[in-house]
């Protein structure tokens, strides 16, 4: 029975998805542990099978996904963004399942056991054990400046970025994203108890322009300072030493310079600095931007709400001293405002519990390549005879397919067999994931990788696809810092 429904291409419709979720789940523990025979205990494999596994992976993606040798393994640069992009992959898939075959609701995701976490701030130790234990969620969590935390989002390397800018943060990224608030972030002003000001418990930037400044660089690489002069009006300072957080707070705590700071700024804390509000109340936006084909919106909701939480107690507990201010004292009230409701609309949106087939009855790269043959030859006979099966051994595949998810796949009839609608409707979304998932360097055309380094001890690149990296930003082969996941017991 043909359908009018048009199912998309996706480059090179012979070739397989080159990873499947056991491939992911084996590249999720080398991840998470390093060693290789614990990593192929957790995947449920010997450790021989795990190495043959990996060497298949190579040779399917065209890259080199692990750094091995005899007793360890980690992943490469191209590892870790193979790794998350397989995660994006199969949760859209799980998400298309619901929305297309079952008809249930797009928010119909499970939370990830893991989520990977990018931020420009210093996230507190607090804050991931908070998260593992009202969320049920560890934070892998890596730390960078501002663009460099969007870069990774914006390159499938991270699930999620805390960040803030002075614009619109998700202007920023060039994919599909999500923001959620965190802060409404103004900006204090950090003198040296001795600066001649340090008396007042306002200042102006006006007089503050002739002091030697200290300045991070915002998301867009533009300098907070001089940003903040620009937005009231003024001129910039003439000079401006753009730092990184560390050197910043370290200047700041010598008293080589003055800078700027918010609740949401890690502390800096010396007998000889003081803080002061700031006449023309510059702010900043702190916000929670998440993949949403991974991040279900309900735990996005929760999370945002954590670090609005942890940085709103941050303030009270250390600079109470700027309560003395009423402006300080208002804001702080319709924060903790907001706060209230934005948790009560999280807590409200889990009330409806999220519906995914249990793990075994998740449809996996076999599962897809059955269907969509059916769909790219137009019937079951026509399909089963380019997969070299029978059109008996294809329909009672299907069928078992059928009966591990609770749901309909075949039309049949008296005109034949074929795909239902919703099916249909279901493959034309996997073509567009399936896209994605190339554009972020997956060949899957079996390039050969260089054969490993004797000893394996230096890192070996492998043949990178035309495709990989290309026009996007945060994609070359510079290494990036192993996330260290804290909260694991």
């Amino acid at each position: 029975m043909p359908s009018a429904i048009h199912v998309p291409s996706v480059p090179d419709r012979s070739t397989r998805l080159p990873l499947s979720r056991p491939d992911l789940r084996l590249l999720d523990a080398i991840g998470q542990c390093g060693d290789l025979a614990e990593a192929a205990r957790r995947a449920g494999l010997r450790a021989p099978a795990a190495e043959r596994r990996l060497e298949r992976l190579d040779q399917a993606t065209g890259l080199r996904l692990t750094l091995r040798d005899a007793r360890t393994a980690r992943l490469s640069a191209d590892g870790t963004r193979v790794l998350v992009a397989g995660r994006r992959f199969f949760r859209q898939v799980d998400q298309a399942v619901q929305t297309e075959i079952y008809g249930r609701g797009t928010e119909a995701l499970n939370a990830p056991r893991i989520l990977d976490i990018a931020t420009a701030e210093p996230l507190m130790e607090d804050l991931v054990e908070d998260a593992a234990d009202s969320l049920g969620i560890l934070l892998s969590v890596s730390h960078d400046t501002p663009l460099q935390v969007l870069r990774q989002l914006d390159g499938y390397r991270v699930d999620a970025a805390h960040t803030w800018g002075l614009d619109t943060l998700a202007h920023a990224v060039d994919r599909a994203v999500r923001t959620y608030d965190v802060l409404d972030d103004p900006l204090w002003v950090t003198l040296p108890v001795g600066h001649p000001l340090a008396g007042r418990d306002t200042v102006s930037l006006a007089d503050l322009r002739e002091e030697n400044w200290v300045s991070e660089a915002g998301p867009r690489g533009e300098v907070l300072v001089s940003r903040v002069y620009q937005s009231a009006g003024l001129t910039p300072p003439a000079r401006i030493q753009v730092a990184g957080a560390s050197v910043a707070r370290g200047m700041l705590r010598r008293g080589d310079a003055v800078g700027l700071g918010s609740p949401a700024c890690p502390a800096v804390f010396a007998p000889s600095l003081v803080r002061r509000s700031l006449s023309e109340r510059p702010r900043r936006a702190a916000g929670l931007l998440v993949d949403p084909a991974v991040v279900p919106g309900a735990l996005a909701q929760q999370l945002a709400a954590l670090l609005t939480d942890r940085c709103l107690s941050r303030f009270t507990e250390r600079h109470g001293d700027l309560l003395r201010d009423p402006w300080w004292a208002d804001w702080l009230c319709g924060q903790r405002a907001e706060l209230v409701r934005r948790t009560e609309e999280a807590a409200q949106s889990l009330r409806t519990p999220p519906a995914l087939p249990a793990e075994s009855a998740q449809i996996d790269v076999e599962d897809l390549h059955l269907l969509r043959a059916v769909a790219d030859h137009g019937s079951i006979n026509r399909a089963a005879a380019v997969l070299s099966i029978s059109q008996s051994a294809l329909t009672r595949r299907i069928h078992r397919l059928e009966l591990r998810l609770g749901a309909r796949l075949l039309l049949r009839s008296s005109r034949g067999t074929d795909l239902t609608a919703p099916t249909r409707q279901f493959l034309g979304r996997l073509a567009v994931f399936e896209a994605g998932l190339h554009a972020v360097g997956l060949a899957g055309q079996g390039e050969v990788v260089p054969a490993a380094e004797p000893g394996g001890g230096t890192e070996r690149r492998g043949l990178r696809s035309p495709l990989a990296g290309a026009g996007r930003p945060g994609r070359s082969e510079r290494g990036v810092a192993r996330p260290a996941v804290a909260g694991r017991g």
